[in-house]
């Protein structure tokens, strides 16, 4: 019985959240290139990935879900691509398993091994980028050449995530410095991974998905069109992520972390 009643707690709480999520969303604002929509700024994943990191990757999965086909029906833009959905599934799961895997983990630990996994990422965008514009006959360039259209990613695009994952962590420390006594300094960092770690794959899926399913897009790069939804999902996710954080932290005071997986 009482396991029932937790149960019913946190669907009767992830759908409150879902129902803020569409109130947001439908306040959001579609860019479109070349005629096409092709990204959309809206504060709505705020409350699309509360579930995730309250209640489990499986609330978040199905909160994901429920928020893009309903505010697909509630307010269309373009042609409805079922593929969509389901990375908006992967989104709120990647969000619950991330935030499963790091919640109890100690902030300076996690900052740190991020620092060696960017600074490693960009090394490796470096090499290849080196490899390719100075060794055109070496083992890496004929590797690099043997991936055809998604070479540019191996090369600028692991560069640009290793320079946006330093950003979001200079961010952090700036925000550290400027709101020392901020409630949600205690969760910001591992909300931001969570957070990050998700709209980061869903934003890289979503754009080859884009371009497979509307032609004006497809006539993009594939690096041209990643670009400015990376730029906007980092500068989003920074702003998203503390906003969470708080609430997480009002969230715990008030209700205690009873109904939630971790805290």
């Amino acid at each position: 019985m009482k396991n029932s009643s937790k149960q019913l707690a946190r669907l009767t709480q992830t759908a409150l959240f879902i129902g803020l999520a569409l109130a947001l969303r439908s306040f959001s604002t579609m860019i479109f290139f070349f005629g096409a929509p092709g990204m959309r700024i809206s504060f709505s994943p705020i409350f699309t990935r509360l579930p995730a990191l309250l209640f489990g990757p499986v609330m978040g999965g199905m909160a994901g879900g429920i928020v893009d086909v309903l505010g697909y029906i509630l307010k269309p833009e373009g042609a409805y691509i079922p593929l969509m959905t389901l990375t908006a599934i992967l989104d709120g799961v990647l969000t619950g398993l991330v935030w499963k895997g790091i919640s109890k983990a100690e902030p300076k630990k996690l900052q740190t091994a991020l620092w060696v996994i960017f600074a490693l990422i960009g090394v490796m965008g470096g090499i290849n980028m080196i490899s390719t514009a100075f060794y055109p006959d070496s083992l890496i360039s004929r590797a690099l050449e043997g991936v055809g259209k998604n070479k540019e990613f191996l090369e600028s695009g692991l560069l640009v995530v290793a320079g946006v994952g330093i950003l979001l962590l200079v961010l952090d420390i700036i925000a550290r410095k400027v709101f020392p006594q901020a409630r949600g300094h205690k969760y910001y960092i591992r909300v931001l991974i969570a957070y990050g770690v998700a709209g980061l794959v869903v934003t890289v899926l979503n754009t080859f998905i884009l371009q497979i399913f509307i032609p004006d897009l497809g006539k993009m790069g594939f690096i041209v069109f990643l670009m400015p939804r990376l730029v906007k999902e980092v500068f989003m996710m920074v702003i998203q992520s503390y906003i969470a954080a708080f609430l997480i932290s009002i969230y715990y005071r008030i209700a205690g972390p009873t109904l939630s997986q971790a805290g």
